[in-house]
């Protein structure tokens, strides 16, 4: 390698070349090195062969044609390297490298975050149609459990949507991090509701590198050294939060905050895309027109038989006739007005006995909607049942308290999964705390389970889950099935 001849100002104008990029060289086209600047000569060994071997095949075409400038990548082990390359006559070039490293590691992960966010968001309806609300969750969940594993390497992480009526950050997702007690909760609010509240309130991604000395921070992932929380954005609007904790410390980097913003994109736009598959669903007129076809099948025969009568002259027969009619009307409200309701309750084999299994059991059930609740006791109730009804979980977490208290305790539990005050698991696992033994069903309407509470329950033991609208029948078989269970 040959130097460049000192002269007058020439200490300058290598001084200038040496903060150029990072490193210059004249090249000829043999590979030879007829200057590097400081940066070039601490350059190893094998990254110089890789400069010479891409001056010897670059310099012929750049002599061949009249483009002076190029640029060429390599790589040398573990790093990358871009070169803008210009022709220093036939035989010699100036070659600027750039080491284009961490740019080229984030280009390769933000192609594997748009790969795994399209299959995120294949969620047509023939995938999520056949499937029941458990089934997307978990579809889901999946989904994302493995992206979070193999783009990111996280293992400590959880999911949670911000309900737009009462601006609670819910848990949709949750991996190794302990959850909240029972009737705590974070809020999308800057002040007092944790990292989580604070990035949902302000829409700003959050890295907090010592847990135990940031005010913001809510304990979550136990001898958590760092966390890195980031917002769900739907069209700028944040709809949630993902959060990530790691034992090490200084675990998240500015590289894995825009991979994850990213990646928080398409989870936002998949649980978007899976609400409105589901209330697509709930609303079609398929549904809609087969339970309105089953549901006044019965009060349709009553009105043809009163019609037969007023025809044959009978009495009673336009008494008859329209109490026919006010029955058909009742039932078309019923299967039409939507999940909030429970179908089938004419066509229960009314008995003159108690249900023997049902019979003399104490269950408590807990909705948010008086009429699935009224309807629910008093199908229970004609069984045999002693029913208590609550409109919200923390008054029935309260009743299983006096109950056990009492030496009384509940035989069965039946909770809708959204309430104002506590979702389903919150009641499930209070209820599974106090007392061990007693059986839960939960009820839900077609809308997914933003609380994640049927997955969560079932991995913890739920007896079952309804689907609103539900038939009276279905709803007694599974009531003989938790209490004989129990039993």
């Amino acid at each position: 390698m040959s130097n460049v001849p000192a002269g007058p100002g020439a200490d300058q104008a290598i001084a200038m070349l040496n903060e150029i990029g990072d490193g210059i060289a004249i090249v000829d086209v043999h590979g030879e090195i007829h200057w590097m600047s400081q940066r070039v000569a601490h350059l190893d060994a094998a990254t110089l062969r890789a400069l010479a071997d891409l001056a010897r095949a670059l310099i012929p075409d750049m002599a061949a044609e009249s483009r002076r400038t190029w640029r060429r990548r390599f790589s040398c082990g573990a790093q990358s390297w871009e070169v803008v390359a210009t022709s220093l006559g036939t035989d010699r070039m100036v070659a600027v490298l750039v080491d284009a490293t961490v740019r080229q590691r984030l280009a390769a992960r933000m192609d594997q975050v748009d790969a795994a966010g399209g299959e995120l968001l294949d969620l047509d309806a023939h995938i999520v149609n056949p499937l029941n609300v458990a089934e997307r969750l978990q579809l889901i969940e999946r989904k994302i459990d493995a992206a979070m594993e193999a783009i990111f390497g996280f293992a400590h992480f959880e999911v949670r949507l911000r309900n737009r009526k009462t601006n609670q950050l819910e848990l949709v997702i949750g991996h190794g991090l302990d959850p909240l007690r029972i009737g705590e909760s974070i809020n999308a609010e800057p002040v007092g509701h944790g990292i989580s509240g604070l990035v949902a309130a302000t829409g700003r991604s959050y890295i907090c590198n010592d847990p135990a000395r940031d005010p913001n921070y809510l304990p979550g992932l136990p001898l958590a050294r760092s966390s890195l929380t980031v917002p769900l954005l739907l069209h700028e609007r944040v709809i949630g939060v993902i959060n990530v904790e790691s034992v090490r410390e200084l675990a998240f980097g500015d590289e894995d905050q825009v991979a994850l913003e990213t990646y928080g994109r398409y989870v936002a736009m998949a649980l978007n895309i899976l609400d409105m598959l589901i209330v697509e669903r709930s609303t079609t007129s398929e549904r809609i027109g087969g339970i309105v076809r089953d549901e006044i099948a019965i009060p349709m025969q009553l009105v043809r038989e009163a019609a037969t009568g007023v025809a044959a002259g009978k009495l009673d027969a336009h008494e008859r006739l329209e109490a026919a009619l006010e029955t058909l009307e009742t039932r078309i409200r019923s299967a039409t007005g939507g999940p909030q309701t429970v179908l089938g309750i004419d066509k229960i084999e009314h008995r003159s006995e108690p249900d023997p299994v049902i019979a003399g059991k104490r269950i408590l059930v807990a909705d948010d909607e008086a009429g699935v609740r009224d309807a629910i006791k008093s199908i229970l109730g004609e069984a045999g049942a002693s029913v208590d009804v609550r409109a919200d979980g923390g008054s029935a977490l309260d009743a299983v308290a006096r109950a056990i208290a009492d030496q009384r305790p509940y035989d069965l539990v039946v909770s809708d999964v959204r309430m104002p005050d506590r979702n389903g698991y919150e009641v499930f696992r209070g209820t599974r705390d106090m007392s061990p033994g007693t059986p839960v069903l939960l009820m839900t309407g077609f809308g997914y389970d933003p609380n994640h509470s049927i997955v969560r329950s079932s991995q913890e033991g739920l007896q079952c889950c309804l689907f609103k609208p539900f038939q009276a029948a279905q709803l007694i078989e599974e009531v003989r099935k938790a209490l004989v269970k129990q039993a």
